[in-house]
C-alpha cells in the first residue's frame, strides 16, 4: 500500500492559486469542487442579490462560491454565499464571516449538514448558518444568540434574520421566480 503525502497549508495555497479548479482543504487533502445544477445557481444568485444591497449600505461584503474561507483546525471551505466585514483582510481568504449560506444538493447535503455544520458553528464570528433546499422552499437556520445555538426549520413561508446586516429575509423573496 502506498500512502499519499498530506499537504501543508502553504502547499495547498500554492497549488490552489494555480489551479483552474476550486478545491476545499480538509486534513491535508484537497477535494475538487463539483459543478452545480442551474437550480442551485439560481438560489445562490437570488440570495446574493438580496444580501448584497444591504451589505453595501452597511460596509460589509458578500461573496459567493469562489472565495475560500478558513474554518477551525486548518480547513478551508468555499461556502455558496458568505457575509463578512473584514478590514485589511487577505484578498483570497475569509476569516471572520458573520453569516454563511449553503444551498443543498444531493452530492453535498451530508457534508453540509454534518462536517460543515460542526466546523461553521465553531467560528466565533458566525451568527447564522443557513441551509437552503434547491428543490423546495425549505430553509434550516442555525442562529447564535446569548444562550447559544438554536435551530429553526422553515417550510414554504416564514422569515429569518441576518443580524450583522440588520436584515430579515422571507422565504417568499428567496424563492420568488424560482420553480420549486
Amino acid at each position: 500500500m502506498i500512502a499519499e503525502k498530506l499537504l501543508t497549508e502553504a502547499e495547498y495555497f500554492e497549488l490552489e492559486q494555480r489551479s483552474p479548479t476550486r478545491h476545499e482543504f480538509v486534513d491535508g487533502v484537497m477535494y475538487a469542487m463539483a459543478g452545480d445544477k442551474k437550480q442551485n445557481n439560481k438560489v445562490v444568485g437570488k440570495l446574493y442579490r438580496l444580501l448584497a444591497a444591504r451589505a453595501e449600505e452597511k460596509g460589509f461584503d458578500v461573496f459567493f462560491t469562489v472565495v475560500k474561507m478558513r474554518v477551525p483546525n486548518g480547513k478551508y471551505r468555499y461556502p455558496d454565499v458568505v457575509v463578512t466585514c473584514e478590514e485589511n483582510a487577505d484578498e483570497y481568504l475569509i476569516e471572520a464571516p458573520c453569516a454563511i449560506f449553503e444551498v443543498l444538493s444531493d452530492s453535498t447535503q451530508a457534508v453540509e449538514e454534518g462536517e460543515k455544520l460542526e466546523e461553521y458553528l465553531k467560528i466565533p464570528s458566525v451568527e447564522r448558518y443557513v441551509l437552503l433546499r434547491q428543490d423546495k422552499a425549505t430553509v434550516l437556520v442555525y442562529a447564535r444568540d446569548e444562550a447559544g445555538w438554536r435551530f429553526s426549520l422553515l417550510e414554504n413561508t416564514g422569515e429569518f434574520d441576518v443580524p450583522c446586516l440588520g436584515l430579515t429575509l422571507k422565504l417568499e423573496e428567496i424563492y420568488s421566480g424560482i420553480v420549486v
